[in-house]
């Protein structure tokens, strides 16, 4: 992917431009292709250009036309109907995006992400008006940090480079730190730095020399329905609505590869992407594969998609990789610390890519959200007493999973109606700690209430209007989890280090939409969740896939990677300078000495996060 960098002088002392390049030539990793950069008096922008579409061969970022300059990561989706809405100057074939993104501001202003799907992050200076604008895609695919001064606004693809500008400190949030450490990712806008925030996704911000406007330009609606005539039209819908969300990322002047769990998500990705490319055009798979973790391994479902003609298929195996084999070079590209314990798989697996020569990978994030697994239809049916299709649905259910049908109705009926009050004064009067009590038991008490994370975690859950709570509804949280943003983020940085462009099709506003807007019963039929598609593509997916229910339980890899960073947890005592702050380290040390053995997930998830945020402050120069 590529990046970008603007800064805007608001009190008019000028810009220094050895200041501006080293924003940018912290970011060089992100423009293999080529680089730019445009100043005047007040603003500069530059941008660093990864070429990965065959459009972007003929891209002059930062883009100048008649007072507008417009730098971005951009890829737009719906470029032929921007062509047929838009008056843009030469070949469809040799325009790129940020020519049609700039036609696009002229055209609609501050409203244009209304008009664009895709994924971006973008700005545009705007001379007449005296006004930078940027804009951030719907799912927060492509990042967009910001730093708001009075001396200053500006924003960058990745907060290292924001750390380049000498007027911009470097001083840790403890509050960041301490939702880390708990593993609680509700605030999208919060950064390991305090000068420095997110840009939402779904958000615009228009800055001016005394102001600053910002909002959010999109939603999701609960409320929006589509009623088609039968359940083979929402099929033929949905399949249609997923080729296409496919195709679009399919668009490359490279070489494409899908990242191939073995899951329902990843494998849908690969047989539609490699139905849709040319016979002759290979289709690159990167599985992560254990020969000392069975639980972990799901070769048997990758082969049976990888068995098919015209696919490449390469294995990466982790059995002796630790959670930071490659520490020095990730943290010259993590400027946060990696919350996913299997963040490393995705390092591994890009590194197999890149020695591969793939330069757009398809990755299945947000599959899960997008198509629904439907349970919240069970509550619903409950709440609204549909009770002859609610013991349909469960007796469905138990049949396919062995269990019994009270089993399901109290997991996925009842339990989600109980109101987090309720449950929090039951969970006290059990002993076992209320839900708004921070689930890592390494913890520092003082450091929980001096940042008020008990405060934090309770205002996360009050949005949960259970009675009130439709499927939808549910869904839609799930959709617009700031997990997903922070996940997103933490991969763009890994994807950036070796030069590959991550593809989301899930991520297609089209594809939601019409997800969140069927009925819920398309998604749990018969017992089965994500029903409409596994029917939908019921003639590419094999029967291994198509009939499996649940993911694979990682838990065991996770602690496997984790046991061979014995070193680095053992460096964690020596010198607990870091942590001490945070965590209390009796504590700590006696998770760690419980490991592998007796430690439970909690211990193991406390282990990680620390080890994570060490390695993050001992390697990171930019941090203080």
């Amino acid at each position: 992917m590529s990046g970008l960098v603007a800064v805007f002088d608001r009190d008019e002392t000028g810009i220094a431009r050895e200041d501006f390049r080293a924003m940018l030539t912290r970011i060089d990793h992100r423009g293999p292709d080529g680089s730019g950069e445009w100043y005047d008096d007040r603003v500069a922008v530059g941008h660093q250009r990864l070429a990965s579409t065959p459009e972007s061969q003929f891209d002059d970022q930062p883009h100048r036309d008649d007072g507008l300059v417009v730098a971005g990561d951009v890829r737009l989706d719906n470029r032929n109907e921007l062509f047929e809405t838009l008056d843009v100057d030469g070949e469809r074939g040799r325009v790129p995006d940020s020519h049609l993104l700039l036609a696009a501001y002229r055209r609609w202003g501050e409203r244009c992400p209304e008009r664009l799907i895709g994924s971006f992050a973008f700005v545009v200076w705007d001379a007449d008006e005296e006004a930078l604008f940027c804009a951030r895609d719907r799912f927060g695919v492509k990042p967009l940090y910001v730093y708001n001064g009075d001396d200053a606004f500006a924003v960058a693809s990745e907060m290292k480079a924001l750390l380049a500008l000498p007027f911009v400190p470097a001083a840790v949030d403890e509050v960041k730190i301490g939702d880390f450490l708990e593993g609680t990712f509700h605030d999208k806008e919060r950064t390991f730095y305090r000068s420095l925030r997110r840009l939402p996704p779904a958000h615009a911000t228009l800055v001016r020399r005394d102001e600053v406007d910002e909002w959010q330009y999109w939603d999701l609606d609960p409320t929006r329905t589509v009623t088609l005539e039968s359940d083979a039209a929402y099929e033929r819908r949905f399949r249609e609505l997923f080729e296409q969300a496919v195709d679009c990322r399919l668009r490359s002047s490279g070489t494409v590869g899908t990242a191939l769990s073995g899951g329902l998500d990843s494998s849908s990705i690969t047989v539609t992407a490699r139905e849709l490319l040319p016979d002759q055009q290979p289709l690159h798979t990167f599985s992560n594969v254990y020969d000392d973790v069975p639980s972990a391994d799901e070769r048997e479902f990758i082969e049976s998609v990888t068995s098919r003609d015209r696919i490449d298929s390469h294995y990466v195996f982790l059995d002796d990789v630790g959670l930071f084999e490659d520490q020095e070079k990730m943290f010259e590209h993590y400027d946060l610390p990696p919350h996913d314990a299997m963040h490393h798989s995705i390092w591994a697996r890009l590194e197999h890519a890149d020695e591969a020569n793939v330069d757009v990978l398809l990755e299945g994030a947000l599959g899960d959200s997008a198509t629904g697994y439907g349970l919240g239809l069970f509550a619903e049916l409950l709440r609204t007493g549909r009770w002859r299709h609610l013991r349909r649905e469960s007796r469905a259910m138990a049949d396919m999973l062995d269990v019994s049908p009270r089993s399901v109705l109290f997991h996925h009926a009842v339990k989600p109606l109980v109101p987090d009050p309720v449950r929090q004064a039951y969970s006290k009067f059990k002993g076992w700690g209320g839900i708004y009590e921070p689930d890592n038991p390494t913890l520092d008490p003082a450091f929980v209430e001096r940042i008020g994370l008990q405060d934090r975690l309770q205002d996360a859950s009050t949005d949960r209007l259970v009675l009130r709570e439709t499927a939808r509804r549910r869904q839609r949280r799930s959709l617009l989890y700031g997990m997903i943003t922070a996940s997103l983020e933490t991969t763009d940085l890994e994807f950036a280090a070796f030069g590959v462009e991550p593809r989301y099709p899930f991520t297609d506003k089209r594809l939601v939409e019409f997800s969140l807007a069927m009925p819920p019963s398309q998604q749990l039929l018969n017992g089965q969740t994500r029903s409409i598609m596994r029917r939908s593509l019921s003639d590419l997916l094999p029967e291994k896939i198509s009939t499996r229910q649940w993911k694979t339980d990682m838990s065991e890899a996770v602690v496997n990677s984790l046991s061979l960073e014995q070193d680095g947890l053992k460096q964690v005592f020596k010198d607990p300078t870091r942590l001490e702050p945070y965590l209390d380290m009796a504590e700590l040390r006696a998770a760690f000495e419980r490991f592998p053995d007796e430690g439970d997930t909690h211990e193991v998830r406390a282990l990680f996060r620390a080890l994570s945020v060490t390695n993050w402050i001992k390697s990171s120069s930019w941090v203080k």
